[in-house]
């Protein structure tokens, strides 16, 4: 008879021993028994002191700062001209695009005209109305018949007729000028500038030569000279200090590698964190919408029992390990865990140091 049908034999005996005294018992150990070939197939890892770190990890994106977003303020007109392309570099002020002005141009063009010849007329009003007076007292020296009375009554028309005149011609200006104002601000408006130094982005697809929608996006300019990482794990808001870096890693992208960044602005998270980029690849250009995972330490135990994650098994609520017996035998231990870290789980009490545990 070989060892491992003793063994059977004696393991059967003893779990009908068991089985019959101890029937008020809820719970019978489970004792597996292996072949000496079957236990070869297994590493024993010791129980140890050692830390248990859990770490969170956390999505982010790299994302602009600072843009500005470029739309018409006006519906139904002709976009005449587009000065830009897409990824394009651009500078404050440089003109973007336009709405077709041609029309807009000459009225406004006519309106000036208009204002400046009112401008000489009124110029010219007072010293025409100084020259009227004058013929009329002169007039008056050359007629014996004219009287005075007579003429200063002229005199007075002559004055109220050049006020008369004037407000009319005041009245104009003012007009024109409002005019002139409003087609200005109209024109300005169908000229769309860069408000800030950045690069296009999202330029709306076949736009010269369509209509303006008021309100309508068109592009997108953005300072990629300062973009962050952001995330929306507001959750995890308390697990940053302000001036400590973390670990944070790219995979899917030309700048994949591992990265320091660190906590920006925190007093100003509200719905967002955001982390600056501290250090990582050298000559490594991020694209905005490169997806990052930061890693940040959300408990942590030193120096306590504890054996590796993957040693620790789950039944319901309850955790145990396999260990194995001076026969060879692997049987289940039940443990209390505590912390249950990213490589370790600490234990709490059923084991040991020094104890050896079953992992395949």
């Amino acid at each position: 008879m070989n060892k491992k049908t003793i063994l059977c034999a004696l393991l059967l005996a003893s779990s009908m021993l068991c089985f019959s005294a101890c029937t008020d018992k809820k719970e019978v150990p489970l004792v597996v028994v292996d072949s000496e070939e079957d236990v070869v197939s297994f590493n024993l890892i010791p129980v140890t002191y050692d830390d248990v770190l859990k770490v969170g990890k956390i999505d982010c994106t790299y994302v602009q700062t600072n843009s500005q977003e470029v739309s018409f303020n006006q519906t139904g007109k002709y976009v005449d001209k587009v000065y830009v392309k897409e990824g394009e570099k651009v500078k404050k002020g440089t003109l973007l695009c336009e709405l077709s002005s041609e029309a807009l141009q000459k009225s406004i063009d006519e309106l000036k005209y208009k204002i400046k010849r009112n401008e000489l007329l009124l110029g010219y009003s007072e010293t025409n109305e100084h020259l009227a007076i004058q013929d009329r007292w002169v007039a008056r020296m050359g007629n014996n018949f004219d009287s005075d009375d007579r003429a200063k009554e002229d005199v007075e028309s002559i004055k109220k007729q050049y006020a008369r005149d004037r407000e009319l011609i005041n009245d104009a200006l003012e007009f024109d000028r409002e005019e002139l104002s409003k087609k200005q601000r109209e024109l300005n408006s169908s000229r769309l500038y860069a408000s800030m130094d950045g690069k296009v982005f999202k330029l709306k697809e076949n736009l010269e030569g369509s209509t303006s929608k008021d309100g309508t996006v068109i592009m997108t300019i953005v300072d990629d000279s300062n973009c962050l990482f952001s995330s929306k794990n507001i959750e995890y808001k308390n697990l940053f200090k302000e001036g400590v870096a973390v670990d944070m890693k790219i995979i899917y992208s030309s700048a994949a590698g591992d990265y320091l960044v660190m906590p920006y602005e925190m007093d100003k998270w509200e719905d967002t964190m955001l982390f600056s980029v501290y250090d990582g690849p050298d000559n490594s250009e991020i694209e905005m919408g490169t997806m990052g995972t930061i890693s940040v330490e959300i408990e942590k135990k030193e120096h306590v029992l504890s054996v590796p994650r993957d040693t620790v098994h789950e039944a319901g609520d309850k955790s145990f390990v396999y260990t194995l017996t001076e026969e060879n035998v692997r049987e289940i231990r039940y443990i209390e865990t505590g912390l249950v870290g990213d490589e370790r789980v600490e234990v709490l009490s059923g084991l040991s140091e020094g104890e050896k545990v079953l992992k395949k």
